[in-house]
């Protein structure tokens, strides 16, 4: 068994097990679907919330080329919610812990795209 880290996923068995965990669940369609309107606010936040957390590049079901596109995607979509005249800021206006929690999750997701963009060059 092959081992590179600490982080549960850092394993060869941790990625197989990953691997038949999503086995059969087509996570790119889902998540694209998800991030296909500006304002589906919801499920922009859902999947970016997924992205976060199973997008690393041994967990990710899907295609790691589509992951990075929709890490990108996502870190878009945040960031025009967040546009002071978006439409999203006016449902929110008054609502600073929203406002706060999707800027954190814009951050992370951020983080995210460069973790996986800097694993690739590792390898």
């Amino acid at each position: 068994m092959g081992a590179w880290g600490a982080s549960p996923w850092d394993s060869d068995g941790a990625a197989d097990w990953f691997t038949e965990f999503f086995e059969d669940i087509d996570v790119d369609a889902r998540i694209a679907a998800a991030l296909e309107y500006d304002d589906e606010y919801d499920q922009i936040r859902a999947a970016c919330y997924m992205l976060n957390t199973i997008g690393r590049i041994y967990v990710w079901p899907g295609d790691l080329e589509k992951l990075e596109e929709l890490l990108g995607r996502g870190i878009e979509l945040l960031a025009a919610m967040l546009e002071s005249d978006s439409e999203f800021r006016e449902l929110y206006e008054e609502d600073y812990e929203v406002i706060e929690a999707v800027e954190k999750e814009l951050a992370d997701l951020k983080e995210r795209l460069a973790d996986n963009t800097s694993n690739e060059i590792d390898e």
